[in-house]
């Protein structure tokens, strides 16, 4: 368990009023923090120093009465490279040292300032693939910054939000040369939970960044707080001071607010707390907080210190038992076009359907995916649905593995996104699952690759959604996406997708109608966990002629159930149902969570013909379950239904 002596860097110079002095509180987000001040999001916010200094200082002082001790400037890109993009790398002295000065009038006493430095560039290369040149001018890069900065008076350095450790260890060495005496902060910001970008072990890259310098290490933004809370719970402590500068939830498209992030300020403060029992000390915010984070979080820690709570950290997750699957795939027989496997809609006519998710490794062992789908097609299931690298993140690709479930007598039904590929690339690849045999697929935009495990890929998004159906019609026509005539149409049979959990639930049933009269054949839903709700889905889509599947997805833990309730966009959980899992044994959550789904399907058979459920982190063992619970209560169905003729 660290110490927490944070004194020894911290230039407070005021009396800590969190918890008897325990806590370093680091303010929350600057950029996001501005745009919801009305500035524009394309907008430089470290311009903003020059152009808009009251504005800069009046945000400071708002994160300084909420109870930060710690500000950050507004530099976070204020480095020549990412300057250049503006065409403003000629001021980056000016830049910075104007943000220590703003952010000095506005903390007066009250607060130290530290100055922020994040990865050149955005941190959109690998650090270990960096040339010697590379880290020559990236050197350069970090020490022209720094130097404005610690010239300019600040009382420490932030390093944050990098992904790699490689690139951090060169922005922390550079520093550590150029201010010997003052405290610094390193926070990698990995994509992973417990590795960074670049393959390293967290416990093993804080004693790295240690050893090179860093006062405090520590993670901040993109895993947010659930993510951040399961980094530091894997990790062995030393005695050295940990930071903790979560994002306030997870970034998503919101159809009335664009980009936001997920969570609300309360349940960020009750996570922080439980980051705080494990011992880190230095805490704050990043994307998506503001003032109301801090003060929350401020006010959460002095009522946990108030009652004396202090707990040993949880036990560490037990690792995922891999089932080997020796099979050997055979290739023989497979032609040049594999025949089309069954529609969904044909079965949905002849039976209930289950569709169950299972998502495509991130790794290259694929054994306990296939191990998965075999058991779940034994089970009952019609078809294995995959994701297309969901949230962004780099998985094997489903078109591969959609290929050798065929060969094995799995039918697939194949995601198919906006995200990855321009249009000469999505009608190649449409063509390549057709003559696979794959023909239900799911159509849908995809979440940005920015906020996936490679931030500087490219979103394609030729099109959205509701086009590419369109577009999937055309080839059911035997046309081309140019025009051009195929020799014969194909026969995709095209689902789309359909979130409830929305605030104007009118809006997105008239946005579903709309996808449908551009051509889906079949519609699956977000998860639900609200039985009312699925009665209204039901009555409100009840003409528009295509059958719906119902998603279900069990709840494995209470953590689990709060960070889909909070985090995960498009998902809400009943209170009674959160209720429950927090009130039920860690050792019992997983069996409680099988029951709650259980009552789900039954109410879902009174009016679904269709259930599609998600496999949680790749437990299939439960979806195989709960695909087998409701072939026998549809089996009995069936039976009695028999009987009474």
């Amino acid at each position: 368990m660290p110490s927490g002596g944070w004194e020894t860097w911290a230039k407070v110079p005021r009396e800590l009023a969190v918890a008897g002095g325990r806590y370093v509180i680091f303010d929350g987000a600057m950029a996001t923090y501005l745009h919801q001040c009305g500035v524009p999001i394309r907008v430089c916010a470290e311009e903003l120093n020059l152009s808009k200094p009251r504005l800069i200082e009046q945000i400071h002082r708002a994160y300084v009465e909420a109870g930060a001790t710690v500000v950050q400037t507004n530099t976070f890109a204020a480095n020549r490279l990412d300057l250049a993009r503006h065409g403003l790398d000629a001021q980056t002295v000016a830049i910075n040292e104007q943000a220590v000065l703003t952010a000095r009038a506005a903390v007066a006493d009250r607060a130290s300032v530290y100055g922020t430095m994040g990865p050149a560039a955005g941190g959109t290369r690998y650090g270990a693939l960096l040339t010697a040149d590379e880290r020559s001018r990236l050197s350069q890069v970090y020490e022209e910054q720094a130097l404005a900065l610690i010239e300019a008076g600040v009382d420490g350095i932030v390093l944050e939000t990098f992904p790699d450790l490689e690139e951090l260890l060169l922005a922390l060495r550079v520093v550590r040369v150029m201010a010997p005496q003052l405290p610094i902060v390193a926070n990698l910001s990995p994509e992973e939970v417990g590795v960074t970008r670049d393959g390293v072990l967290l416990t093993k890259a804080f004693a790295t960044l240690r050893e090179a310098g860093a006062s405090v290490v520590g993670l901040n933004c993109r895993l947010g707080p659930y993510g951040i809370l399961r980094s530091f719970e894997q990790i062995v402590f030393d005695d050295g001071p940990y930071a903790a500068v979560p994002n306030g939830g997870i970034l998503h498209r919101s159809e009335s607010e664009g980009l936001a992030y997920t969570g609300d300020v309360d349940d960020f403060a009750r996570v922080m707390s439980d980051i705080a029992r494990l011992g880190v000390r230095w805490l704050g915010g990043c994307c998506g907080t503001t003032p109301e984070h801090i003060h929350k979080l401020v006010l959460a820690l002095q009522a946990q210190n108030s009652r004396e709570t202090w707990a040993e950290p949880p036990q560490k997750p037990s690792s995922i038992h891999v089932v080997a699957d020796n099979r050997r795939d055979e290739m023989e027989g497979v032609g040049a076009e594999t025949p089309l496997g069954p529609s969904i809609v044909d079965t949905l006519k002849e039976r209930t359907a289950v569709i169950v998710e299972l998502d495509p490794p991130k790794h290259l062992s694929a054994a306990r995916f296939l191990a998965g789908a075999t058991a779940l097609s034994e089970a009952g299931a019609d078809m294995i649905t995959m994701a297309d690298n969901s949230l962004g993140s780099v998985r094997i690709s489903n078109m591969a593995l959609a290929s050798v479930l065929k060969q094995r007598g799995i039918e697939p039904l194949v995601h198919v996104t906006c995200r990855d590929r321009n249009l000469i690339g999505q009608q190649s690849h449409l063509m390549g699952l057709h003559v696979l045999g794959v023909r239900n697929i799911l159509l849908i935009t995809g979440d940005p690759s920015r906020y996936g495990d490679l931030p500087g890929a490219t979103s394609v998004y030729d099109v959205s959604s509701m086009d590419l159906t369109k577009m999937v019609r055309k080839l059911n026509d035997g046309v081309g996406f140019s025009g051009k005539p195929l020799q014969r149409p194909a026969q995709f049979v095209i689902g789309t997708a359909f979130n409830p959990h929305v605030h104007n639930f009118a809006k997105a049933v008239d946005r579903l109608r709309r996808k449908v009269e551009a051509g889906a054949d079949f519609v699956m839903t977000q998860p639900v966990y609200d039985p009312a709700l699925m009665e209204q889905i039901a009555e409100a889509t009840r003409d528009l002629g295509v059958p719906i599947l119902i998603g279900i997805m069990p709840l494995t833990s209470a953590r689990n159930a709060e960070f889909i309730h909070h985090q995960v966009p498009g998902i809400s959980i009943p209170a009674e149902i959160l209720s429950r899992m927090r009130e039920t044994a860690p050792e019992e959550a997983q069996e409680v969570g099988v029951e709650i789904a259980k009552s789900l399907v039954d109410r879902a058979l009174t009016c679904y013909r269709g259930i599609y459920l998600v496999t949680p982190f790749l437990k299939f063992e439960i979806t195989v379950r709960l695909t087998a619970y409701i072939r026998e209560r549809t089996a009995t169905a069936v039976a009695s239904a028999a009987r009474r003729e």
